[in-house]
């Protein structure tokens, strides 16, 4: 039988309570802010080996009890940080027969879902993508596929380590970022004074030099093996001003279309104030994961250009116990209209329109 546990959650990630300790009152009475504590954390993929069938994955606040506890000291020094919450934890069996009673229930209908087996492997791609009380965001009941521009951009990571960047044409960079990210630059050359750094043109575009800088980002962050880096000479147009035109109703046709195109959407991110420090330590890690840019900040408010909206919304997902204290809701504008989410386990969904 699986096993409900108070646990809580501390800088975006999730331990159970010390031994001896039932609440996470307890927990912050005993604690000394200046002295780290051993805790047990609860990861959503435990990286289990196994060749054929999928082990030790899974989505919050659903975790495993037979992999992971990995042991981690933190000092919490600030109460405040710490966010209960109640987990569920299962052997891997357990999950299993869980996770398909819901895959049954639940993904009849997306044109991803091929019908289950009674072999075990058949359950596979289904752990990550739905929670054990039915949450998904990659139900697809339209074809094509959606692009996915955070994936773009891996793809073009990719490329590099077999061509190196700095070492092509022109002619053969433009083509990768035409292929992987659909970005299709007027021209591109090589700087005079260092080879490293690539020029490139484009017309003014509200998406082309949003997606050029987060291609920036990505290639000086993550892509260690290469020195090349983007340059434009273009300002970027990055304020509130510019995202309403974009998502006004009367341009609705032609923003949904760029959104198909390049595999990306628009969220207006609000949250109470009170948190602001902590939603926005939050945040900041998903920027750096490359979901998301920030188009324009105010106090209680992103506006964000989402890579990956699949991801991004199950990323909010796993910050739950911090974005529901906040009332953190997001307004989501992509290629298939306008939903909004309150952000809890649950992800209550509207369509707006």
């Amino acid at each position: 039988m699986s096993e409900k546990k108070q646990a809580f959650f501390w800088h975006d990630n999730y331990y159970l309570l010390p031994d001896g300790l039932s609440s996470v009152e307890e927990l912050l009475s005993s604690v000394d802010g200046k002295k780290p504590i051993e805790v047990r954390r609860l990861t959503e993929n435990n990286y289990i080996a196994s060749y054929t069938i999928e082990k030790g994955v899974c989505i919050a606040p659903y975790f495993y009890s037979e992999y992971g506890y990995e042991a981690s000291e933190i000092t919490i020094e600030d109460a405040s940080d710490v966010f209960p919450v109640e987990v569920e934890l299962f052997t891997q069996a357990e999950y299993n027969d869980r996770l398909r009673e819901v895959v049954l229930n639940y993904c009849p209908g997306c044109l991803g879902y091929k019908p289950l087996s009674p072999r075990v492997q058949s359950l596979n791609g289904h752990f990550e993508e739905i929670s054990l009380n039915s949450v998904c965001f990659y139900r697809q009941i339209s074809k094509p596929s959606p692009r996915n521009f955070r994936w773009g951009m891996f793809s073009i990571g990719g490329s590099w380590k077999h061509h190196a960047p700095t070492e092509c044409k022109t002619d053969l960079l433009l083509d990768h970022f035409k292929t992987f990210a659909h970005i299709n630059y007027a021209s591109a050359e090589r700087d005079e004074e260092d080879n490293n750094v690539l020029k490139v043109s484009f017309k003014p575009d509200f998406f082309v030099q949003l997606l050029t800088d987060a291609l920036s980002y990505y290639i000086e962050n993550a892509l260690p093996f290469t020195e090349l880096t983007l340059a434009y000479d273009r300002d970027l147009v990055t304020d509130e001003a510019a995202f309403n035109a974009q998502t006004a109703e009367s341009n609705a046709e032609k923003f949904r279309k760029n959104c198909k195109k390049y595999g990306v959407g628009l969220a207006e991110f609000t949250y109470n104030q009170s948190y602001e420090e902590k939603v926005m330590c939050s945040a900041d890690a998903l920027r750096k994961s490359y979901y998301t840019t920030i188009i324009h900040n105010e106090s209680g408010i992103l506006l964000l250009l989402v890579l990956d909206i699949c991801g991004f919304l199950k990323a909010m997902h796993f910050r739950s116990p911090l974005m529901e204290k906040a009332n953190a809701q997001i307004r989501l504008y992509d290629q298939y209209g306008v939903r909004k989410y309150r952000i809890s386990f649950d992800m209550e969904c509207e369509t707006v329109v």
